[in-house]
């Protein structure tokens, strides 16, 4: 965090002396080690803000922090504890607030990604390629940790931001429309990324269209020589790039778009992927182009899928100053992130792909492309995919449709919407689809299934978290690895 004091604190939310309680002259001038919404984590020389919502209320661990060395609380009920109060008409607004402020005054050079699919992927590779960028001068590159990408996560991440810090990478998450409006104001972008729009958290935006809208806000929040990524093979880009036309006066100046497809090779502005190959666990290598200059890309994750995001990660990292050299290094170095995609070569015969960290549509049917493409005996284990409102049903449905259409062996799920994709295998081909409502039934019969065959057997793990689907996972590596000693 900048170097900060509780005067500064007070002068950033705007409060008069009415508004504050208990701050004198000499405890205005302690500083701010970092600003926490955590009341269990708090410790010495931080200030804490009592975020209150419908269930929880943060002003009655006021009197907790202060015991943990908090110097200062941020809150929108004052309450009888010695220590300097800053009351606000909205804890949320005020946390954001201050956040807003830390990275403005900070200055760093900031990615800000969203998307409905690959947003971690993405950001993930950005960070690989910045850290390669700034490597030699032992520069310093944040990132999101975790999936804290909503409206307290972002802050969150801003508030670490810091005066020594070079590149910064943002993932903006969402599941209504003005939700990245409002993350995006506070960041204040150099480039925006939308990486994709899928069916995903469709109960809180309405419809795809609604997902398209909410998506295309992050680019609102860049400044006037703001870049904006663009997926140049989406359906909606005409919706993204006609607001960038009316937001930009030389829009062509502000916009680079990444593509997969060949066609738009060589053309201005764009980053194009060619001559993609998969090695044997399904990780690409192929040729990546930018103003006609051409560099090898092999990337250490699987799925073809992944190509897109590189392009995309590519685009924002070029765009923020990184040269074609530092992608190419970069993407080489980057390390998987657990649940996403993650692979186990569990023995010679089983291949475990652990892709249970969340699930929708698009990326559901990118990990049956991906399954169907190893040899032997493929199993897709599918968790529910929530927020799908009164889509539910036939989103399910179309998936299991689309991992038959792709060659998936068989389908076991788990959860109450997931049994309409099973169902479609058991249509097609009786007991290749099965459904369960414990892990345990379901786990007992993926080890029958990989016992009964003598061919290789790639298993996919997917789901929406509220599924636990890695539970799935750590039990079918345990048990099989188990297997492997007893068997060497």
């Amino acid at each position: 965090m900048i170097k900060a004091d509780l005067r500064w604190l007070q002068n950033t939310l705007a409060l008069s002396s009415n508004e504050v309680e208990n701050l004198d002259e000499k405890s205005a001038l302690q500083l701010i080690d970092y600003v926490s919404t955590d009341s269990r984590t708090i410790q010495a020389d931080q200030v804490f803000v009592a975020l209150k919502g419908p269930n929880f209320d943060g002003s009655k661990f006021i009197a907790e922090v202060k015991e943990k060395g908090a110097i200062a609380v941020v809150t929108e009920q004052l309450v009888d504890v010695d220590i300097p109060q800053f009351k606000v008409p909205n804890a949320l607004r005020a946390y954001g607030q201050i956040a807003a402020a830390v990275a403005q005054q900070s200055n760093v050079k900031t990615i800000a990604i969203t998307g409905s699919v690959g947003k971690t992927s993405v950001k993930e590779m950005c960070l690989a390629i910045l850290s390669h960028k700034v490597k030699a001068k032992d520069g310093k590159v944040l990132a999101t940790q975790g999936n804290f990408n909503n409206e307290v996560g972002v802050p969150h991440t801003l508030m670490r931001f810091s005066n020594d810090l070079d590149y910064a990478v943002v993932e903006l998450g969402a599941n209504h429309i003005g939700e990245i409006a409002y993350t995006t104001s506070l960041t204040q972008p150099d480039v925006a990324v939308l990486n994709n729009v899928g069916e995903a958290h469709l109960e809180g935006f309405g419809s795809l269209m609604g997902v398209v809208q909410a998506k295309g806000e992050i680019f609102q929040g860049l400044s006037d020589s703001g870049i904006a990524i663009v997926n140049g093979d989406s359906e909606y880009k005409a919706h993204w790039l006609s607001n960038l036309e009316k937001q930009f006066d030389k829009p062509e100046q502000h916009i680079i778009q990444f593509s997969t497809d060949v066609t738009n090779l060589n053309k201005p502005g764009f980053v194009v992927s060619t001559n993609v190959e998969l090695n044997r666990l399904g990780c690409p290598t192929f040729d990546l182009t930018y103003n006609n200059q051409t560099v090898t890309i092999k990337l250490p994750i699987p799925g073809r899928h992944n190509v897109a995001n590189a392009l995309s990660a590519a685009a924002a990292c070029i765009a923020i100053g990184a040269s074609l050299e530092d992608v190419q290094l970069g993407l080489a170095s980057m390390t998987p992130v657990s649940g996403r995609v993650t692979l186990h070569e569990v023995s010679e015969r089983l291949l475990v792909i652990d892709d249970s960290y969340n699930a929708n549509v698009r990326s559901v049917n990118a990990a049956s492309d991906l399954l169907s493409s190893y040899q032997g005996t493929s199993i897709l284990v599918l968790g529910d995919m929530a927020e799908l409102g009164d889509e539910g049903v036939a989103l399910h449905q179309q998936v299991g449709e689309h991992a038959l259409r792709t060659g998936v062996d068989v389908l076991l799920s788990f959860g109450d919407l997931s049994r309409h994709a099973s169902e479609v295998f058991q249509t097609a081909k009786t007991s290749s689809g099965m459904h369960f409502e414990q892990h345990a039934s379901l786990l007992s019969e993926l080890e029958k299934r990989i016992s009964q065959t003598s061919e290789p057997v790639s298993v996919l793990v997917k789901g929406s978290r509220s599924a636990k689907m890695e539970v799935v996972v750590a039990e079918l590596i345990k048990n099989n690895n188990n297997v492997s000693r007893n068997n060497g």
